[in-house]
């Protein structure tokens, strides 16, 4: 693999040196053909004795030059003719001409040293800026001490031009070296961090996929008749899968901003409800600590504004979960949205939440917001997680056009600010979760469950008949077809990866026939990469696994008429 590379990058280096020396032999030749312009107005006002010779320079350095940029692949057999053509007849034309000549040529030094590389640039300019010592054997009279200047003026400057341009096509080629060095790397940690994403969203589907049967039954569990000695039992349980869940979505979100793949959305939402939904959320948890947790919303916030209602709510569960975890009991946890400024067109929100916890030292403020970052990261520290929710916050905050920024104070707490500036919009805000699961229960008709895992068949089958409809399975997407040919379905749940033929496949050999039938993922497969291919080839929404009842029942309610 290392030879590989190597061999790769000396082929750059060849190709790098080699459009160097095109892109200067291409110049040389634009120069030569304005040169040769110059040098025959020179003629013509000068009027040398031999003329034919001197007119012989322009005509043949236009008439090459031209043929080198009207068909670049000859370029370099172009410049070795100009310099079997040139050399003799510089000589010559200092022996016919004298002095007269020799005041130019060292101008002519810089073509060569464009135009050809190695032996021949050495040769060329050696010669050329060598003619003028032939002045003495020339008839026409000259003055010795002009000819002894431009003998040293004309040697000094071709060394120079030689130099200065030999140290320019280096610096050009060690710049395109590195550029291409740096690209290569760049392509590198590009395939790297796509194997990652792919690594990532596997284990995300097949850990996702039995995390399914364990929260799904333990649900199903909870929803029966059970005994009072059980049932804190199997919520613990519930509670730990959910828990497991959520650490995956963490790392998950961290893998899709590091790849620049996370999708910000832009609907009409309503702040408030967002806000007391959170609150509501986490009562629960704040009553068992004995906390008090308080809403305060001002009054001036507008009805409706544009963002993502999804990403807004992450980042709110995320800074009241951690300030519920770190105050200790009898605490207070306070929710407060103010209005820092408004328009006609936007308002500037900023969301503080604060606490009496144990806070944080300045030393640790600094790195609050880095990737896996725990501030006790001592082996007997009482609280668990990833260390990713506070990153994945700001980042998604800072991915929204905002900030975010934390004040605390050890042993007294903290206090977690974000601002956004949000659009305001006359639209309808969504409907959200608390008010779909508030609506009717009961459903009639018949679903097909398209799934290959039998644990998740089971999950799938319970939530769903819980809701009064009748369900039948698919074990895969050939089964899926099949079914749909021979009955008639109100609504089809479909696994996107199964054996035989995938839910893609089969829900476009579906549609094909039949456009009406409403056809809803229900997969592991819960990057937004396989969200939007999922609605490409014809499905109307998607569900993750774990199954939420809730996200279930919105779905339902979505496409069903209730009893």
């Amino acid at each position: 693999r290392v030879q590989k590379y190597l061999e790769k990058l000396l082929e750059r280096e060849f190709s790098n040196s080699a459009q160097v020396n095109d892109l200067l032999r291409k110049t040389g030749f634009q120069v030569l053909i304005a040169f040769s312009i110059v040098i025959s107005v020179v003629i013509i006002l000068a009027a040398p004795d031999n003329s034919a010779v001197a007119w012989a320079f322009p005509i043949f350095w236009f008439g090459i030059s031209a043929l080198a940029l009207l068909k670049p692949f000859y370029s370099s057999t172009c410049a070795k003719i100009w310099i079997v053509f040139s050399l003799p007849m510089t000589v010559l034309l200092v022996l016919s001409n004298g002095l007269l000549p020799a005041t130019i040529i060292a101008m002519a030094t810089i073509f060569p040293v464009m135009l050809t590389t190695g032996v021949w640039r050495i040769v060329s300019v050696s010669i050329i800026a060598g003619a003028t010592l032939l002045v003495p054997l020339s008839t026409v009279e000259y003055d010795s001490a002009v000819w002894l200047r431009l003998s040293v003026t004309n040697i000094f400057v071709a060394i120079m031009v030689f130099l200065l341009t030999t140290f320019l096509e280096k610096a050009l080629v060690d710049s395109l070296d590195k550029s291409d060095a740096l690209n290569l790397a760049l392509e590198g940690q590009y395939k790297a961090n796509e194997v990652q994403s792919v690594f990532l969203a596997t284990m995300s589907h097949e850990i996702r996929t039995p995390m399914n049967g364990i929260i799904g039954l333990v649900d199903i569990v909870l929803s029966a008749e059970i005994t009072e000695d059980q049932r804190p039992k199997l919520q613990r349980v519930k509670r730990a899968g959910t828990s497991l869940n959520r650490i995956l979505n963490d790392i998950l979100d961290h893998s899709k901003l590091t790849a620049g793949k996370l999708v910000i959305e832009n609907a009409p939402i309503c702040m408030s409800q967002l806000i007391r939904e959170t609150q509501l959320l986490f009562e629960k948890p704040a009553l068992d600590k004995e906390i008090t947790l308080t809403c305060h919303i001002d009054k001036s916030l507008h009805n409706t504004l544009m963002s993502d209602p999804t990403r807004i709510t992450q980042i709110l569960n995320n800074l009241v979960s951690n300030a519920i975890k770190f105050t200790h009991n009898n605490g207070v946890v306070k929710l407060t949205l103010k209005i820092i400024n408004s328009t006609h067109a936007n308002q500037e929100i900023e969301v503080c939440i604060a606490d009496t916890g144990i806070g944080i030292s300045p030393a640790n403020i600094s790195c609050l917001f880095g990737s896996f970052v725990q501030v006790n990261k001592s082996s007997t520290r009482e609280h668990c997680g990833t260390g990713l929710g506070l990153q994945i916050s700001k980042r998604l905050v800072n991915a929204m056009g905002g900030d975010m920024w934390v004040e605390s104070q050890e042993n007294v707490g903290s206090q977690f600010y974000f601002r956004l500036t949000l659009s305001k919009t006359n639209l309808k805000p969504l409907v959200m979760t608390d008010q779909v699961i508030s609506g009717a229960k009961e459903f009639t008709g018949k679903v097909l469950v398209v799934e290959d895992n039998e644990i998740n068949q089971v999950v799938a089958t319970e939530m769903i008949k819980s809701y009064g409809l009748t369900v039948e399975i698919a074990n895969d997407g050939l089964e899926a077809i099949e079914c749909v040919k021979q009955s008639h379905f109100v609504l089809i749940f479909m696994d996107l990866q199964m054996p035989k033929m995938d839910g893609f496949t089969a829900t476009e050999m579906i549609r094909q026939s039949n456009t009406q039938t409403p056809i809803v993922a229900l997969s592991a497969s819960v990057l937004q990469e396989d969200v939007d291919r999922a609605k490409c080839v014809g499905m109307n929404d998607h569900i993750g696994k774990p199954i939420n009842r809730t996200e279930l029942l919105g779905v339902l309610q979505r496409y069903f008429a209730p009893n």
